[in-house]
Parts: C-alpha cells; sequence; structure tokens
C-alpha cells in the first residue's frame, strides 16, 4: 500500500502545515540579517517655488538601514537558532505523526488479514461440521444414533457458524478501522 494515501490524514495535513510554518519563519529570521531598504516621499516643494530636501537625513537613514544588521547581530543570530530549533522540532514532529500513522495502518491491516485468514478455517470448520451434522442425522433416521447425538452435531455446527458469523464482523471491523487510519473519516 503507498504510503502517499496517509496523506489524507488530518493529523498529517496539520503536522505538514506546521512544517511549513517553522521552514517560513526560519528564512524569514534568515532575511533579518540583510539590509532593508524602504522608500519614502520625503521630497517636496515649497511656497516659493524650490525644492525642499535634506541629503543628510536621506543619507542618515540609509546608513541606519544598513547599519542596523550589524549592530542587533547577537539577536538576530538568537532568532535564527531559535527559529532552527522549532523547525527541527516540528520537523521531529511530523516524523513522529507519519509513523504513527503507519502504525495505524499497520496494525488495521494485521486485523483485515487476521480476519481474512480465519476465515477460511471457519468456512471449512462448518462445512465439516454440516456434513457430520447430516451424517449423524442420517445415522439417526436409520436407528444406529440417538436424537441426542444429532443435538450435539447440530449445536457444534451452530457453534461455528456463530464463530464464523463473529469473524465477519471482526472484518468489517477491521476494515472500517483501516479506512479510518487511511483517512477516510476525515475531510
Amino acid at each position: 500500500m503507498p504510503a502517499t494515501l496517509l496523506e489524507n490524514r488530518a493529523d498529517i495535513k496539520a503536522a505538514d502545515q506546521s512544517l511549513a510554518e517553522a521552514f517560513y519563519n526560519t528564512a524569514a529570521a534568515r532575511a533579518q540579517f540583510y539590509p532593508s531598504f524602504s522608500l519614502q516621499g520625503i521630497l517636496g516643494w515649497t511656497n516659493n517655488g524650490g525644492v525642499l530636501a535634506d541629503p543628510g537625513a536621506m543619507l542618515l537613514q540609509a546608513a541606519a538601514s544598513l547599519m542596523q544588521p550589524i549592530f542587533a547581530q547577537g539577536k538576530l543570530q538568537a532568532q535564527l537558532k531559535i527559529a532552527k530549533l522549532n523547525q527541527e522540532d516540528k520537523l521531529n514532529s511530523y516524523v513522529q505523526t507519519v509513523l504513527n500513522a503507519g502504525n495505524q495502518v499497520n496494525e488495521a491491516l494485521a486485523d483485515c488479514q487476521v480476519a481474512r485468514d480465519k476465515d477460511v478455517l471457519y468456512k471449512r470448520q462448518v462445512q465439516v461440521l454440516h456434513e457430520a451434522y447430516s451424517g449423524t442425522h442420517e445415522l439417526m433416521n436409520n436407528g444406529k444414533a440417538s436424537y441426542i447425538e444429532v443435538l450435539k452435531a447440530q449445536e457444534s455446527l451452530l457453534s461455528a457458524q456463530l464463530s464464523e458469523a463473529e469473524n465477519l464482523y471482526d472484518g468489517a471491523v477491521g476494515l472500517i478501522g483501516l479506512y479510518i487510519a487511511l483517512g477516510g473519516a476525515t475531510k
């Protein structure tokens, strides 16, 4: 069974989204090491038609935006380290979620397989006991067996049929468990 079927599970989707969020948070923390530039309207017109500009303020603003990552280096490194650790934690959580989902699917498959294997045995048992019941009934008709023996053979047959029905129920429950383990019960 392909592992891609596990993608339908809600817990795996949530873990995947959480891991993606942690990845993008790490990328954002890494991007903080680069200077940022912003365009602002600092030029204007005066009443006498001249241009109002302060080149010193423009230079000071540009220098500040370039120097900011240098002065905040320790803080930025700490934020990046925290983001990387968070991403690693989310990755471990994702792997654990996938492993748990795989275990649930394996258990459900094993339940289905056991029920299928037992079904062959129960069918054979019912067939043999039905033949024994028919033979005992025929012996009773010929006077070679008592009615008690026929009842005991019938009781054994009914018990085997009941066991076969219980196994069919267990197989159906196993299939439902497999469907749920593969994420079929969630949307």
